[in-house]
């Protein structure tokens, strides 16, 4: 009886010896980022670019956490880390890199870091529309809210179809009120044949 009452008693101190250190903060969930700027897809989806601002957080290390805008040639400038070459990343990609800087540079052992978007790169609403030009991006952004930031279409104006240019490429789309637009797309409104 005794030895098992030993046995029990040791393997409860192993147990809660294991569970770790109380004092840590805990990993950040997507519902503690509800308050967060809501990103235009799955934060594991949307890829940084040239104008993304991003706010980087290092728990506990407020001098190593900062907003950042991500310069025209994908680079974030770090304090203490120097340049971070991030276009195309992921905001999870971002925490590792960020991170994995952190420990290469033996400033932090084990890191916690999180990124968020706090601002997007703009979009650009041009052709056909009475005001075309740069708009900032609002998340859940479609065609016609896009249209609608420009004042609205000409008398010329193919109200059908839309040719939007991301990441390098050209798409032609039937414009539907689904019509999604994502940060960094010049989206141009042909004109119509009668």
């Amino acid at each position: 009886m005794l030895s098992r009452l030993i046995v029990l008693f040791a393997t409860l101190f192993l147990v809660v010896a294991c569970a770790g250190d109380t004092d840590a903060p805990p990993p950040v969930t997507n519902a503690q980022n509800a308050t967060a700027p809501v990103s235009p897809s799955n934060a594991d989806d949307y890829r940084l670019g040239a104008e993304d601002k991003v706010k980087v957080t290092v728990f506990g290390e407020p001098d190593l956490s900062g907003e950042f805008v991500v310069d025209s040639s994908g680079v974030l400038a770090a304090p203490f880390l120097g340049q971070i070459l991030v276009k195309g990343m992921t905001l999870r990609e971002l925490e590792a890199a960020y991170g994995g800087k952190l420990r290469d540079a033996q400033i932090l052992r084990d890191p916690r870091v999180n990124a968020e978007v706090t601002s997007f790169r703009p979009i650009y609403v041009l052709g056909e529309v009475k005001k075309p030009g740069q708009y900032a991006y609002v998340s859940g952004m479609t065609v016609q809210k896009a249209v609608a930031l420009a004042e609205g279409y000409t008398y010329r104006a193919s109200e059908s179809t839309v040719d939007i240019t991301r990441g390098g490429r050209k798409l032609t789309l039937d414009v539907t009120p689904q019509t999604k637009v994502l940060p960094g797309d010049e989206i141009r409104i042909p004109e119509r044949f009668f």
